[in-house]
């Protein structure tokens, strides 16, 4: 079986040799593209999964942060954190307003001269293509949901002083009126 091989290549002549290169080199040109589109595909499915924080990653990451900040400050001792969000932030989508503006005059027997302007306004939703050659509304703004409450439960929440340094933190990290904040002590 071999030599069947080795002697049917031996055989070949410089044409058949150039076209089996040149189909060879053309496979290779057909596959490489394929993958560096699959690739990028994969890239910006997770580069857009990972840009969307949700909500409930959002509350996670104000209590880390508050946590970690109150821990460090003197008399507050061990700290834990539970902030309430309003459900959902506010996604604003890309809106596209064309105007189209037509004027029109004439001219009378008598000389007097008409004109007419038309003006044409519409709203359209403007749209990015997704990876798998959908389509999805452009958002061009989003705000994170708005802090409800916030209740720290401190080892030094019993004394009054550590609970208005508590407080004016919470107020001054998150924006959120002195009513919003309960600070407790911890067992």
């Amino acid at each position: 079986m071999k030599e069947r091989v080795f002697a049917a290549v031996r055989r070949m002549k410089r044409e058949q040799w150039l076209i089996c290169g040149l189909a060879g080199l053309l496979l290779l040109v057909i596959a490489a593209p394929v993958k560096q589109k699959e690739q990028k595909k994969m890239q910006e499915e997770v580069t857009v999964q990972s840009q969307e924080p949700t909500d409930d990653q959002i509350r996670q990451s104000y209590e880390k942060q508050l946590e970690s900040v109150l821990s460090q400050v003197e008399g507050v001792g061990t700290v834990q954190v539970a902030v309430a969000m309003e459900s959902t932030g506010k996604k604003q989508v890309e809106k596209d307003s064309p105007e189209d503006t037509s004027t029109s005059s004439e001219k009378g027997d008598s000389g007097t001269e008409r004109t007419s302007q038309a003006v044409t306004t519409g709203e359209t939703t403007v749209y990015e293509d997704t990876g798998d050659g959908g389509q999805t509304p452009y958002i061009s703004s989003s705000t994170y949901p708005e802090i409800r409450g916030v209740i720290v439960v401190a080892q030094g929440g019993g004394n009054p002083v550590i609970v208005q340094q508590i407080q004016e933190a919470v107020m001054a990290l998150f924006h959120v009126e002195a009513h919003e904040i309960k600070v407790l002590k911890m067992k």
